[in-house]
């Protein structure tokens, strides 16, 4: 009888055909003040999306923290129990910013490949932290559609105007009526 060994494929060098949101991978995201440095420092980050521009895909990275400062903020998932953050193959209680994040190509070198496996997937999102991970992404989701529908109805407007005929309509304020005085019917 042969054992079943269960494999994650996202934690292989196949792992850029198998990535999804939820993934923790490792990533050298760049932050304010790092720049004099040459390389970032790896960090986890969350894999909030993955999207396909031309033949390339890419990852939509939020940013990881242990800090408990209030510099980053906006959009967070957090992990606090100790099995949540263990099973996503974090080390410590971690927020991952939605507001802080980053569209890069999977083939991208800020990913920080392990030697020992040849991924950088740390590990993976289960239970109220994906839940949460969702709804950060229904509000990004939400808000991209929201942007693009103010494009468009600027551009309709643009265009309309340009040589087209159309009637402009005023409306006239109300005034209010002086102290005492009450409308007749």
């Amino acid at each position: 009888m042969l054992d079943a060994i269960q494999t994650n494929l996202t934690m292989t060098a196949a792992w850029r055909d198998h990535i999804s949101p939820g993934d923790i991978v490792s990533f050298r995201f760049p932050l304010p003040g790092e720049e004099h440095s040459g390389h970032p420092k790896a960090r986890p980050c969350l894999v909030l999306d993955i999207e396909e521009h031309g033949r390339q895909r890419y990852a939509l990275l939020a940013y990881g923290t242990s800090s408990r400062r209030r510099s980053n903020v906006g959009y967070e998932v957090h992990v606090r129990r100790r099995a949540d953050y263990l099973s996503a193959g974090l080390h410590e209680p971690t927020r991952f910013v939605g507001a802080r994040r980053l569209l890069v190509p999977l083939t991208h070198r800020g990913f920080a490949i392990s030697k020992d496996h040849g991924s950088p997937v740390l590990g993976r999102l289960d239970g109220s932290p994906f839940e949460a991970m969702n709804a950060v992404r229904g509000r990004i989701h939400a808000e991209r559609d929201i942007a693009a529908e103010h494009r468009m109805q600027r551009h309709h407007r643009r265009k309309s105007v340009r040589g087209q005929s159309f009637t402009v309509e005023r409306r006239v304020p109300r005034r209010p009526l002086p102290a005492g005085k009450a409308v007749q019917q």
